[in-house]
């Protein structure tokens, strides 16, 4: 069936036309994490109005990034983001503008349901999923099912799991050593900042410090680069094996922004088949075969099991 996918980012938001697995048509454009739930909805509105495939949906997937009860179809909440999300209706807006049923789950959760339908995670039936971008966003599914628990955050909250005690940085969920305050691209520029070398380094007059810059100053020999690309590698291998003992998973999945950076997946699998307890052997790292899809495509999933009866073992 064909569904209007909305994956809703912290500063950027992706519309998407998706028929059984196939993305027929994609938008994105940017919005701002502090603005009210209503305009950020508006601003969806807008956009979807003007896709060609809106009028043959059937059903609308919208993932949110934060805390979501799949069963009431509520947001519980967010982390600094959208803030006023967990006093919106969604399914009621989905029914008002536009006379559609309404699929809501977390943006992590629904990246790794494309996946192992879809993409990097079909043929097993066990995986986690990491995606980084603005922040740390994980999901697990175990025995065929993306893992949800008794409050939302089974799985989802793997970038403030704390990988560091001796100088914990503060993270924006409030607690300290945060995986995410280490590796989570919001966090990137603070930590080039810190380098004592910043100054004669190229990061100083980029325009964006992310992964890609990062990758691009190691190719061109800078040294701040190389080591703050290399520190937030080593916090995503700690992260990775904490996801890897906790879920018992065959593969690690990497998503967002920077999956297909050769180096950061090289360094998460050398590091997992050397310090994992993995008496079953190496647990495999690949990258999302569509990171820009790969969300679209799990609410496709999802509403394809609705269909057939199967969505509340997502529940």
């Amino acid at each position: 069936m064909k569904i209007l996918g909305i994956d809703l980012g912290g500063s950027r938001v992706k519309l998407a036309i998706v028929d059984a697995g196939c993305v027929e048509e994609i938008k994105i454009f940017p919005i701002r994490c502090d603005a009210p739930v209503r305009s950020v909805l508006k601003a969806v509105e807008d956009q979807a109005v003007s896709m060609a495939g809106i009028a043959g949906c059937r059903g609308i997937g919208f993932a949110f990034p934060g805390i979501v009860d799949m069963g009431k179809q509520r947001v519980l909440c967010s982390n600094g983001k959208y803030a006023d999300a967990a006093e919106t209706d969604f399914a009621g807006w989905a029914r008002e503008r536009f006379g559609l049923r309404l699929i809501l789950t977390n943006d992590a959760a629904a990246a790794l349901c494309g996946e192992m339908a879809y993409g990097a995670g079909r043929g097993c039936d066990s995986a986690v999923l990491m995606m980084v971008g603005t922040g740390i966003g994980t999901a697990a599914c175990s025995q065929g099912r993306v893992l949800t628990g008794k409050h939302g955050t089974m799985g989802i909250l793997g970038g403030h799991i704390a990988i560091s005690f001796d100088h914990p940085r503060p993270c924006t969920c409030g607690n300290v050593g945060c995986l995410e305050a280490y590796a989570g691209t919001w966090a990137l520029p603070g930590l080039a900042r810190e380098h004592p070398g910043f100054g004669q380094s190229m990061l100083k007059n980029a325009e964006r410090i992310d992964y890609r810059a990062l990758a691009a100053g190691c190719e061109a020999g800078d040294a701040v680069c190389g080591d703050v690309f290399r520190n937030a590698c080593r916090a995503l291998c700690a992260g990775a094996a904490n996801l890897v003992h906790a879920y018992d998973p065959e593969r690690l999945i990497l998503s967002g922004g920077a999956a297909h950076i050769g180096a950061l997946r090289t360094a998460i699998q050398e590091h997992l088949d050397r310090y994992c307890w993995t008496p079953w052997g190496h647990v495999r790292v690949t990258s999302a075969e569509n990171p820009e899809a790969s969300v679209a495509l799990g609410l496709s999933s999802l509403f394809e099991k609705r269909e057939n009866g199967a969505l509340s073992e997502q529940l």
